[in-house]
């Protein structure tokens, strides 16, 4: 009796597990008026869908294609020229992305591709003439090559590769690009510091000697500060920071090797 009980039990869990699960036969079409806008991007797309499988695991194939677009990157209009946006069965949340944007300016043509997938995009730089990725970018942002930017300017231009390669970057690496074209003996990316007001920055720093570190922070939001390091020993060092936002301070700092 105990083991028809039981059996009785399990068959209506089976089918209360079963009463919300759907099998699904869809076929999603639409000729343009799919409007996709933020992050610079305005776009229009059309989409060709099969949505199959079950409600609790559903698959998609098929694609959203682009039928016309613009992309505001840095001050410059990209006119978008290509857009594929690829679904392959049970990894929807993943699609395989094609997007190529162009510009003129400078005497080149640039454009943007990204590529890879929604998670692991891929992000590069080409032009017309052939140009390296960090080229191709300064000529867009200040109208001259990576070898004439001033520091300013090669800051700025690390924080637009940075933010790009932060979002799948293509094997960009920019820091250690500009830090070998500028001079500067360290470029990092800080985090934001709300008790400062400091937004995500970067940092630009140079040894003026052996035991004197100056280093210029920076954001987008109009913050900056100069700290200056002196190495008083191996162990211990004077920090001094002065900020637009937070006036100046000094401290010590005693550090050791283990």
């Amino acid at each position: 009796m105990q083991n028809r009980a039981a059996a009785a039990q399990q068959q209506q869990r089976q089918a209360s597990a079963s009463a919300g699960l759907f099998r699904l036969a869809l076929r999603v079409r639409a000729d343009n008026r799919l409007f996709v806008s933020g992050m610079g991007l305005e776009s229009e797309w059309q989409a060709n869908l099969r949505i199959a499988g079950t409600s609790a695991a559903p698959t998609i194939n098929g694609q959203l294609q682009l039928v016309r677009g613009t992309y505001s990157f840095a001050g410059k209009r990209f006119e978008v020229e290509r857009g594929i946006i690829r679904f392959e069965g049970e990894d929807y949340m993943n699609p395989v992305i094609d997007i190529v944007a162009s510009t003129t300016a400078e005497g080149i043509t640039a454009s943007i591709n990204v590529s890879g997938t929604a998670q692991a995009p891929q992000i590069a730089f080409n032009s017309t003439p052939a140009l390296a990725q960090d080229e191709v970018l300064s000529r867009l942002l200040f109208g001259s090559s990576v070898t004439n930017l001033s520091a300013t300017e090669a800051i700025q231009l690390a924080a637009a590769l940075n933010s790009l390669r932060g979002s799948g970057g293509g094997g960009l690496n920019p820091l250690g690009k500009l830090r070998s074209a500028t001079g500067f003996d360290r470029l990092r990316v800080l985090g934001g510091d709300e008790a400062s007001g400091r937004g995500t920055s970067l940092a630009a720093g140079k040894y003026l000697t052996d035991d004197i570190y100056i280093e210029v922070i920076t954001d987008a939001r109009g913050f900056t500060a100069t700290q200056i390091q002196i190495a008083l020993s191996r162990t211990l060092s004077l920090l001094s920071q002065t900020g637009s936002f937070g006036g100046s301070n000094a401290s010590l700092r005693y550090s050791r090797d283990y």
